[in-house]
């Protein structure tokens, strides 16, 4: 994620390229460990919370955040007018959930998942709230 206005670079090459640039990015993540193998630890700040990584991007206190992008997303929507995500994904990473061990709730889950994704409803739900882009008739 970058401001809107950010023209000293446009690829994730040249952002790491200028070594006085930094990254925010939250602590106890995956993303910080992406950002962290990127451009080392000297050129990271750390925050207890993304949304804490935005507005310090926002302020111009970073250069750009890592983040997952459907939280990319997310901020994106609610501040459009001061940032914006790079295509260029940093990595690709399954989210899932986590269940007890032997949990009876698993395969009722995955039932409902797979059903969700047969009849439409998981593209529509990632169409109305997360604006994924796909095409799909409007109401």
């Amino acid at each position: 994620m970058v401001r809107v206005d950010e023209d000293r670079f446009a690829t994730v090459d040249e952002f790491v390229a200028e070594e006085s640039y930094v990254i925010g990015v939250q602590t106890a993540t995956t993303n910080y460990f992406v950002a962290e193998e990127l451009v080392g630890e000297e050129r990271l700040v750390a925050y207890d919370g993304f949304g804490f990584a935005v507005q310090a991007l926002i302020a111009g206190d970073v250069d750009a955040v890592v983040m997952d992008d459907v939280a990319g997303q997310g901020y994106v929507g609610v501040n459009a007018e001061s940032v914006v995500l790079l295509e260029e994904a940093l990595s690709e990473e399954q989210l899932g959930f986590i269940f007890p061990l032997d949990s009876d709730l698993v395969e009722p889950f995955n039932a409902a998942l797979a059903s969700m994704e047969e009849d439409g409803t998981l593209l529509e739900i990632n169409n109305k709230w997360l604006g994924s882009g796909e095409s799909e008739e409007e109401e």
